[in-house]
């Protein structure tokens, strides 16, 4: 492998990671203009290669191939129709609670500016706009414009619907193009073996996770008698995709309507919960499996939702891990002159062997069987002057 990195002239490597950072924001910035086109199309072929084994398995089964491509088709859209119509329903339920409350957020932001009075805090002009806009109809006016957004995913729902129609059918037979490819390029057919092994596991992991963190999280807020449980519930699942601040987002409205529902000890109890359950859960447990699965650490997911959300978008905060397994995919693994940046976005502590190889995880072990087999090379090197001896 070190000769083939001597082969390549003409460009020194820090050239070369120049040249492919320049295209790269040359690309992210038409990704950036398309992303309403490019984003509801990624995800429709990260669902496709998820259900993808249910086909082969059901083909494996003798079920016909159109019927078992119906069958996952059905499946994808009652999974992306009951996330979208979850939000919706949740968003409405917000809207037609808050205005019952619009005497407790009055009392309590008077109570709020009462205090910053008596502890001699005079910032009235900062003060007004604040209770301004702690107006209960600015509120809901914020909570209509969430829902009205949306409701607005008609065009994103009709160009997933049509990409997963179309993928589903079109890699009917996929075994035969990964077949050439392999012959063809075997790097990229690996990396692109590797990348849909990854997010698949990802999808899955995700989704049992926020199964478990929004039935405890159900049960909580139940017991501490918190309004709307079920609909905190379905946010901490949908929130549950969004990778390191998905606690964060999932906390706030249930803590809020417990604020102003039964006071601020039953705010400060869901609080509590919340980081008992999900943060336990969602930022210890979580990525372990996270990481193991696909293979990146915290940083490297964190950086990622922050720059693709920028560039495609709230749906970026949900793709974020998918899209950059892909980048991984086409511009690390599938060269291995590049697999050495591996070592900066793997989970753990990892090295790379000299031939190319993925990251390994460094051991102890490795340590003591590096320095064992050291302390026999003597040994051997002596044995074998013995053996050759006698043949001379």
């Amino acid at each position: 492998m070190r000769e083939v990195s001597r082969a390549v002239s003409g460009r020194t490597q820090g050239e070369s990671i120049a040249v492919v950072l320049a295209v790269l924001v040359v690309v992210c910035a038409g990704m950036y203009y398309i992303g309403s086109l490019f984003g509801p199309a990624f995800f429709a072929l990260t669902l496709v290669i998820t259900v993808r084994p249910l086909v082969t398995w059901a083909t494996l089964h003798r079920v016909p191939r159109p019927v078992s491509a119906v069958v996952a088709i059905l499946i994808i859209f009652a999974f992306v129709i009951g996330l979208f119509a979850a939000l919706a329903v949740a968003i409405l339920q917000l809207i037609d609670t808050l205005p019952d409350y619009s005497a407790q957020f009055t009392a309590i932001w008077d109570n709020i500016r009462a205090l910053l009075a008596r502890v001699g805090v005079d910032e009235t002009t900062l003060i007004d706009q604040v209770s301004a806009s702690m107006d209960t109809n600015r509120i809901v006016s914020v909570a209509q414009s969430l829902l009205g957004q949306v409701t607005n995913v008609g065009s994103v729902l009709s160009v997933m619907g049509l990409t997963v129609v179309f993928l589903m059918f079109d890699t009917a037979r996929i075994e035969v193009r990964s077949r050439a490819l392999s012959r063809l390029r075997p790097g990229i057919a690996d990396a692109l073996n590797g990348f849909a092994s990854s997010v698949r596991s990802y999808w899955l992991v995700s989704t049992v996770f926020g199964l478990i963190v929004a039935v405890f999280d159900v049960v909580a807020l139940w017991i501490l008698n918190v309004p709307m449980a079920v609909t905190w519930g379905v946010v901490s699942f949908i929130t549950n995709y969004i990778p390191n601040i998905g606690f964060l987002l999932g906390v706030i409205p249930p803590a809020l309507i417990a604020l102003v529902a039964s006071g601020p000890w039953t705010a400060l109890w869901v609080v509590v919960a919340y980081c008992v359950l999900n943060f336990v859960i969602q930022s210890l447990i979580q990525p372990k499996f996270t990481g193991d699965a696909v293979g990146l650490n915290t940083t490297t997911t964190f950086l990622s939702l922050l720059f693709w959300s920028q560039v495609i978008g709230a749906l970026g905060t949900i793709l974020a891990v998918p899209l950059t397994l892909f980048a991984k995919a086409l511009l690390v693994d599938s060269d291995p002159r590049s697999r050495w940046i591996n070592v900066f976005l793997a989970a753990g502590d990892a090295d790379v062997d000299d031939d190319g190889d993925e990251p390994r995880a460094v051991r102890d072990d490795d340590e003591l069987s590096d320095s064992g087999a050291k302390g026999r090379e003597p040994e051997a090197s002596t044995a074998g002057d013995a053996a050759a001896k006698p043949a001379r």
